[in-house]
C-alpha cells in the first residue's frame, strides 16, 4: 500500500508540474522596432535640416547657414554667433508630394548613412576651425532620429555624399544664392 500512495503521489506531482508548465504563459513579446526608411518620413511630423557652419571666429562675425525642409515649408536662415540667433529667415511654401521626391532624393545621396570606421567625435563644434561643417538633421515629432556631420577638413560622421546633399538643400531655396552671397562663412 506503500508503493502505490507513493506512485499515486508521484503522479499527482507529474501532472501539477505539467499544468504548470502549460498554462504558465510567458511574457507577452515586445513587438520589434520598426525601422523606417528616409522616405517613410514624409507623411509623419517630420523636417529634415542642413546647416552650414562657418570657421571659428569671434561671435559677432560668425555665421550659419541652415535650410530645413518639411511637408509644408522649406526655411532658410541666417544665423549669427554661436547661440543660434537668427537674423534673417525666408520661408518658402511647400507640399507633402515635394517633400516626398526631396526625401527620395536625399536617401539616394544617404542622409542618414553614417561612416563605419570614424573616430570623429559626433559633436562637430570646433572641429575644423580653418573649415566649414555641414550638420544634416533628420526630425521626428521634435525628436532627432539622425544627426550627421561633414566637413571641408575631411573629417566627419556623414557617410554620404556630402556634396550631392548640399546641393539638394540648396535647391530647395528659390533664390538660394542672392540671398546667401553676402553670408561670409
Amino acid at each position: 500500500m506503500r508503493y502505490f500512495i507513493a506512485f499515486v503521489a508521484f503522479l499527482l506531482l507529474i501532472v501539477l508540474g505539467l499544468i504548470f508548465v502549460f498554462s504558465h504563459h510567458s511574457a507577452p513579446k515586445k513587438p520589434a522596432p520598426i525601422i523606417l526608411t528616409l522616405p517613410d518620413y514624409a507623411d509623419r511630423n517630420s523636417s529634415v535640416s542642413m546647416t552650414i557652419d562657418g570657421i571659428v571666429n569671434g561671435d559677432d562675425a560668425h555665421r550659419a547657414i541652415r535650410v530645413t525642409v518639411n511637408r509644408d515649408s522649406r526655411t532658410l536662415d541666417i544665423i549669427q554667433g554661436y547661440s543660434g540667433r537668427v537674423i534673417d529667415t525666408h520661408t518658402f511654401a511647400n507640399t507633402k508630394d515635394a517633400y516626398d521626391v526631396f526625401l527620395r532624393a536625399l536617401n539616394t545621396a544617404g542622409f542618414t548613412t553614417r561612416l563605419k570606421k570614424t573616430t570623429a567625435p559626433n559633436d562637430s563644434r570646433g572641429l575644423c576651425p580653418e573649415g566649414t561643417r555641414d550638420i544634416f538633421n533628420l526630425s521626428d515629432n521634435g525628436d532627432i532620429v539622425s544627426n550627421l556631420w561633414s566637413s571641408t577638413c575631411s573629417i566627419g560622421t556623414f557617410g554620404g555624399n556630402p556634396d550631392v546633399a548640399q546641393n539638394l538643400f540648396q535647391r530647395q531655396i528659390t533664390g538660394y544664392d542672392d540671398l546667401t552671397g553676402s553670408v561670409e562663412l
